[in-house]
């Protein structure tokens, strides 16, 4: 009966101490801390005029710790369809520190002005692609620091100004004093959408003399990597100009012009629906019947 009683007694006087080991047993290690999460992307568009655009950026960042974080800019890389911007681009954005266990948003600017966006020229581009690399430095108060990167990519339709040419001067009615005439302007646009312009307002020297003036309200709408013709008339007096220049418009010669002037322009694109554009184009053109 002993025999049989024994291992319950072994194991009675066994279990107290298994008890006892499993109370004092240290705790399991805490887990590792959790990493900053930061993503960056581009929040919209804001252009004064074709050479002068902005990108605002936006930095979303959050600090998992029991401690507050300092964000703080190391470097930045930018490309404009592949192509580095080293001038002609501007980056503002302030460093920030975020609370212990706290999300927060870093605002940022480039400004991009018509250095950098010449480069599209050269390519003979439609459209932009932006690229932008941020190298972001990460201080935990007391603690780790780390380093970051965060990339953004953005896609957005390139504007480009209408040019502006006389194809041909015609005399509509010649006096001794006055002379009315026709301006025939060449409107072309570069662009893969219809541009409307109006508000035309415009010069038209001769011969490097100022000839006349005039102002045009009326919308001319002009369709995509297409052109457009325009009559301008005018009214010239010859009384103060050099009796040469008038035997050239008389006799219908080639006359050396310049036309110089203002327009709005408009684009039906989001960032940048219409702008006003000076525009100042010479040449020889023709004079005609």
């Amino acid at each position: 009966m002993s025999l049989f009683l024994l291992p319950g007694a072994v194991l009675l006087s066994i279990l107290p101490g298994l008890a006892a080991c499993a109370a004092g047993a240290p705790p399991p290690e805490p887990a590792p801390p959790g990493l900053p999460a930061l993503s960056l992307g581009f929040d919209r568009i804001e252009a004064a005029g074709p050479d002068s655009i902005t990108l605002v950026l936006k930095v979303d960042a959050e600090n998992p710790r029991p401690t507050a974080m300092d964000i703080s800019l190391e470097g930045w890389e930018f490309t404009l369809n592949d192509q580095p911007v080293e001038r002609g681009a501007e980056l503002n954005m302030d460093g920030v520190t975020l609370a212990a266990l706290s999300t927060g948003t870093i605002p940022g600017r480039i400004e991009l002005d018509g250095e950098a966006l010449a480069l599209a020229d050269q390519m003979d581009l439609t459209e932009y692609e932006a690229k932008l690399n941020l190298n972001l430095a990460l201080q935990f108060h007391g603690g780790e620091s780390f380093r970051k990167t965060v990339k953004a990519r953005l896609t957005f339709p390139r504007i480009r100004q209408p040019e502006f040419t006389v194809s041909s001067l015609a005399v509509v009615q010649a006096e001794l004093i006055n002379t009315r005439f026709r301006v025939r302007l060449r409107i072309d646009n570069p662009n893969r959408y219809p541009l409307e312009l109006s508000a035309f307002n415009y010069e038209l020297y001769g011969a490097g003399r100022y000839w006349a003036e005039g102002r045009e309200t009326e919308v001319m709408r002009i369709l995509p990597m297409s052109s457009a013709e325009k009559d301008l008339f005018l009214l010239m007096n010859f009384i103060n100009m050099k009796r040469e220049v008038l035997d050239q418009v008389i006799a219908l010669r080639t006359v050396p012009y310049r036309l110089t002037g203002d327009v709005r322009v408009g684009t039906g694109i989001e960032y940048l629906p219409q702008f006003n554009m000076r525009f100042d184009q010479s040449g020889d053109s023709p004079v005609v019947q």
